[in-house]
Order: C-alpha cells, then sequence, then structure tokens
C-alpha cells in the first residue's frame, strides 16, 4: 500500500510540472478538444514509458552520450523555438484577419473542426514533442535513480511503483484535459487566438531554456 501511495503522489506532483508537455495538451484541449488531446496525452505518456524503461536499463550509457553530445539539447531546443514561432505567427494572422473582418475566425475554427481526427498522428506528436526534450529522459533517469537508491525498491516494487504513477499520471491528465475542453465553449475565437500566441511563446522560452541548460549529472 505505501509503494501504491507513493505512486500515486508522485504521478500527481508530476502531472502539474510546468514543462512543454503540459502547455501543448492543454492548448490541443482548448482548441481540438476532449478526444484530439487524449490521444495526444497517450503519446506522450508512451514516450515517458519509453524513457523510463531506458533509464532502468542503460542509464549509464545514456548519461554519457548526453554529457558528450551537447548538439542534442541544440537540436531540441530549435525544433520548440520553430514551434513556438509558428504558433505565434498563425495566430497573429487570425487575430489580425479577425480585427480587418477580412474572413471571420468563427469560420476558420469551424472548418478546422471539422477536419477528421487522426489517433495515429496525435499518438506520435505527443510521443515526439515529449521525446525531443532531452528533460524529460533526464528526469526519468533522476527519478529511477532515486526509487531505487533512496526508495530501495527492488525490480518488481520498482515496476509496481511506477507503473502506478503513470497510471496516476493519465488519470490527472484526463481530468486537465476534461476541463480544458469546456473553455472553448466559454471563450470566443480572438481569446482563443491569443491563448495559441501565449503557448507559442512559451515554447519559444522553453527551446531556449533548453538551449542554455547544462546537461549534468
Amino acid at each position: 500500500m505505501e509503494i501504491i501511495q507513493n505512486g500515486i503522489v508522485f504521478g500527481i506532483l508530476i502531472s502539474f510540472m510546468l514543462g512543454p508537455a503540459f502547455f501543448i495538451l492543454i492548448e490541443t484541449s482548448i482548441k481540438k478538444g476532449f478526444k484530439a488531446a487524449i490521444f495526444l496525452d497517450i503519446g506522450i505518456l508512451l514516450s515517458d514509458a519509453i524513457y523510463l524503461l531506458a533509464a532502468f536499463f542503460i542509464a549509464e550509457k545514456i548519461n554519457l552520450w548526453l554529457t558528450t553530445n551537447s548538439f542534442v539539447k541544440y537540436i531540441a531546443g530549435s525544433i520548440f523555438v520553430v514551434l513556438g514561432i509558428a504558433s505565434i505567427y498563425k495566430n497573429i494572422i487570425q487575430i489580425k484577419l479577425k480585427n480587418s473582418h477580412i474572413k471571420d475566425v468563427k469560420e476558420i475554427e469551424t472548418d478546422t473542426s471539422k477536419k477528421i481526427i487522426y489517433p495515429f498522428q496525435l499518438l506520435i506528436k505527443g510521443l515526439g514533442l515529449n521525446a525531443i526534450n532531452p528533460g524529460v529522459l533526464i528526469f526519468w533517469i533522476a527519478a529511477s535513480t532515486y526509487a531505487t537508491n533512496e526508495l530501495k525498491l527492488g525490480d518488481f516494487k520498482l515496476l509496481t511503483f511506477f507503473g502506478i504513477t503513470l497510471l496516476t499520471m493519465f488519470i490527472v491528465d484526463v481530468f486537465k484535459i476534461y476541463f480544458s475542453s469546456k473553455l472553448k465553449e466559454k471563450l470566443d475565437n480572438k481569446v482563443l487566438s491569443v491563448i495559441g500566441v501565449l503557448i507559442g511563446g512559451l515554447m519559444v522560452f522553453f527551446g531556449i531554456a533548453i538551449w542554455l541548460k547544462n546537461i549534468q549529472f
């Protein structure tokens, strides 16, 4: 029971860590709805699970690779910066269209909402966006090391602990997605575009932060 309780608490804490995945998930739930955000979240959690398994078995090799290949953080940071700038540009254009009355943004959102949601694409997007952040891998290596050395968890207990952690993260994310998706009904399209600009700005911020981060253990 103690392992389960610790896993639940750990999962709740991680779910509210303010990283790129957190804000992308919230934006997706607001703009594209509950179903799209759920598939995106599954992709994010899949990448967490993959990194967690890597931390179990090849943490030492990963540490060496990250510390000797500093280009990794520049590539990852650049991807976030480009995605952030693209989001800012797209949403600023939508705000200008709304203000100039060239085309009502409501029509744009309606057209977008009619697009088919492809679960596999959203899974890959979530997996990729989370996986390109080296900080995620570093975090899971540190969490695995702490659980092994400080909590003294063996193989089975370790798998149980992190299994409960990931399950808790998914359950908390479902609630976040549900309540965020309800905001779309209360916000007009101009406000949604402003949110998109802010999320884009945060993406650029996280990209620059990754550039400046020293990968050390």
